[in-house]
Formats: C-alpha cells, sequence, structure tokens
C-alpha cells in the first residue's frame, strides 16, 4: 500500500479490476460452511446495529427514507424497515443480494450505484457502513451518492482510520491494512476532504467510535496498554535480535461520520 504524504491516507495501487473485486465478494458473503467469512464480520456489524438506527433518527427522522449502500446480505436494511425507516438496499454481490431478497424478503439491487442511480431515485438519508475502504474509487463513488441523496439529505458511513495516535504508537499497522479486502484506509484530513468535493459537508467525525462512552473508554486504555506494550516488545527484540519485523496487528480505531449533502433543503410542503 501507499500513503499520501499530506493527509496520511492510505491506498492500494494498481487497484484490483472489477471482476477480480465482484468474484472475491461473492465468495466472501458466503457462510463460514460454504467458506466463506460473512458470519463472522456480521456478528461484528450486529452489536452496532440499535446504535446506528439512533443515530440515522436523530439526525435523518424516524420515518426517512434510506439506501444502504453496500448491504450485504440485508440485515440492516431489514433493521430498518422493522423500525419505520422506509429503506432498500444495495451491494455488488450477487450471493448476498440473493439472500436479502429471498431470506429476508427487503429491496435489494444488485450492481454498482453509478449504472443503478438514475432508477433508484432519490433518499433522505444513505449508509456506507464498513464499505468505502472496499471501493476502487471512492471519489466516484461519494459523487455517484450525492446524486442519489436529497439537498439537506444525510450520509452516514464507518470505516478504519489511518494516521491517528494508534497507528503512530504501533511498531507496525492497525488492521485495516489488509489488501485486496481494504482498498483504502481514509485519515480523517483525507475523508473529509473528499466528502467535501462531492458535496457533503462533515457534521460529526468520531476518529474513535464505539457504541457508548463507557466502552469508548475502555477501548482506548487497552488499545494503549496493547500497543505501548508491543512497542517495548519490538525495542527489546531489536536490541536481542538486530531486526523486527513489520507486523499488522489485530487493533485500530473505527471512524464515524455524519455528513450533509450541500444545496437547499425541500420545504415540508413540497
Amino acid at each position: 500500500m501507499y500513503r499520501c504524504t499530506g493527509c496520511e491516507t492510505a491506498f492500494v495501487a494498481p487497484q484490483p479490476s472489477a471482476d477480480q473485486l465482484r468474484d472475491f465478494y461473492s465468495e466472501f458473503h458466503k457462510s463460514d460452511e460454504e467458506g466463506g467469512w460473512y458470519d463472522q464480520a456480521q456478528e461484528r456489524t450486529n452489536r452496532d446495529v440499535s446504535a446506528k438506527l439512533s443515530l440515522i433518527e436523530r439526525f435523518a427522522g424516524p420515518e426517512t427514507t434510506l439506501l444502504d449502500v453496500g448491504c450485504g446480505r440485508g440485515f440492516f436494511v431489514k433493521a430498518c424497515i422493522d423500525r419505520g425507516i422506509r429503506a432498500q438496499g444495495l451491494d455488488l454481490s450477487d450471493t448476498a443480494v440473493a439472500y436479502a431478497r429471498d431470506r429476508l424478503h427487503v429491496v435489494a439491487h444488485q450492481g454498482t450505484l453509478n449504472s443503478l442511480k438514475s432508477a433508484l431515485g432519490r433518499f433522505r438519508a444513505v449508509t456506507l457502513w464498513a464499505t468505502i475502504e472496499h471501493i476502487t474509487d471512492p471519489t466516484q463513488l461519494l459523487s455517484d451518492i450525492a446524486d442519489v441523496t436529497e439537498p439537506g439529505g444525510w450520509l452516514f458511513l464507518d470505516t478504519g482510520v489511518a494516521g491517528d495516535w494508534l497507528e503512530h504508537l504501533l511498531p507496525g499497522v492497525p488492521q485495516w491494512y489488509d489488501p485486496p479486502q481494504h482498498l483504502w484506509v481514509f485519515s480523517s484530513v483525507g475523508l473529509i476532504r473528499l466528502l467535501e468535493a462531492a458535496g457533503f459537508s462533515a457534521v460529526r467525525v468520531n476518529t474513535c467510535y464505539e457504541r457508548n462512552l463507557l466502552r469508548k473508554a475502555a477501548r482506548i486504555a487497552r488499545a494503549a496498554v496493547a500497543a505501548s506494550a508491543l512497542r517495548v516488545v519490538a525495542a527489546s527484540t531489536r536490541l536481542s535480535c538486530g531486526e523486527f519485523h513489520f507486523t499488522r496487528f489485530p487493533l485500530g480505531n473505527l471512524m464515524s461520520v455524519v455528513a450533509r449533502r450541500n444545496g437547499t433543503i425541500p420545504d415540508a410542503s413540497d
């Protein structure tokens, strides 16, 4: 991976092809028994569903229209619908979309947002959970999201964070540096610049997200202790062996962003 010297955002170059990504995520979204990895990822994301729904209701309202970009098997779309939000999803993976449609009976579209946006219309809210880091062209994706977001509407996203205090403390890199699954690791500065170029204004940026303050404090404490201990081990290893192999560690802070689409907010009477 390469890193921008200006904002510390990291990226893969060259980027994989669309066919390579489609094949990768078709396998990824299979169950553990089928040889995929989706069950493990879904178990982690399910824990934050309630907090994410509350965040959407706080900014966009309780009965909003919503498009979940990168919806996977559609569990978040289903949770939104159960909460009274008029939601539908979109994903590149045919196996994931088939599950959403056939098993959860939610509206889900298979393909890219760029190819489908003209038929989708506009939404009051768009969610992009743990997705932007997987996209070959995030600039184009955010531009497409702006096209399907109402003026004054909301974008909610989360992703791993680059160049934060934890990364600088570790004697290696956080878990987010994991190509080909993760093609980008954004710094907060880099992501805000990208959002602004697409027509969004960042309203809230949390570079160490947790679903409550107690969990956030515990997360910071654990990460700081672990990273400090690893740095001591690295220094000791260099002294005794003369080298320490650069390593990716299973640690990393999560960045949560709420952004608003620039433009005139539609009048409620229209």
